[in-house]
């Protein structure tokens, strides 16, 4: 993935997640956050999952 397509990922990130709240305001994690498996690799954090209940 070049700089570019990361720079993308990360603003789309940036609309995305707001709007999902706004939209689904009840949204929550299933879960507590200590149960989530993440992955981490170079400049990277992220969740294989991420079980969420509305």
């Amino acid at each position: 993935m070049g700089y570019s397509d990361k720079l993308l990922a990360l603003i789309e990130l940036e609309v995305v997640f707001p709007t999902l709240l706004r939209r689904v305001p009840t949204l929550r994690l299933a879960v507590p956050v200590e149960d989530i498996p993440f992955k981490q690799n170079d400049n990277l954090l992220a969740a294989y999952e991420m079980p969420v209940t509305w």
